[in-house]
């Protein structure tokens, strides 16, 4: 993908040699006549166009470079700082779904990854319970069964009581 900026400058260029040769053909249409060591300096001041569009393009790019890392940088420290406290684990979670959240700003960023860190990783702010609370519950074996049951079943049933109260 070629820069913007590097086919303005392209089209400038070309439109600048284009106008130049104009303004030959038209000055030899005409009989105007430049003397030869003009010409040199005309393509002398083209060459030092083109050389100098060369490198401003050349500035540009390293300057956009510059400015992704600068972004890069200023993400990770931010992306540090949200994950403080959380597991080894979560942090790999969060950051792959941050692989996916652009860096516009550091308050934006930081605001997207507190979101995600909220809704994958809820904070447990709910009030601790009691814990040494023991459950116990009694179970009563003198429960009549009013059931109708088959007499040879009746019959491991209460062999069954009779183990159970021991």
């Amino acid at each position: 993908m070629v820069p913007e900026r590097t086919v303005e400058a392209g089209l400038k260029t070309e439109m600048t040699e284009s106008f130049l040769e104009g303004m030959k053909s038209l000055f030899e249409e005409h009989y105007v006549t430049i003397p030869e060591d003009k010409y040199d300096v005309l393509n002398s001041m083209v060459d030092k166009l083109d050389e100098m569009e060369n490198k401003l393009n050349e500035q540009i790019d390293r300057n956009v470079a510059l400015n992704r890392r600068l972004a890069e940088s200023n993400a990770d420290g931010v992306f540090a700082a949200v994950c403080e406290g959380l597991a080894d684990t979560q942090k790999e979670k969060l950051a792959s779904l941050a692989e996916k959240v652009e860096f516009e700003s550091e308050a934006d960023y930081r605001e997207k990854l507190e979101t995600l860190k909220e809704s994958y990783f809820p904070s447990k702010t709910s009030a601790p319970k009691n814990t040494s609370e023991n459950l116990s519950e009694e179970v009563s074996t003198d429960e009549v069964i009013s059931e109708e049951v088959a007499p040879r079943m009746q019959a491991y049933l209460n062999v069954l009581s009779r183990a159970v109260n021991k």
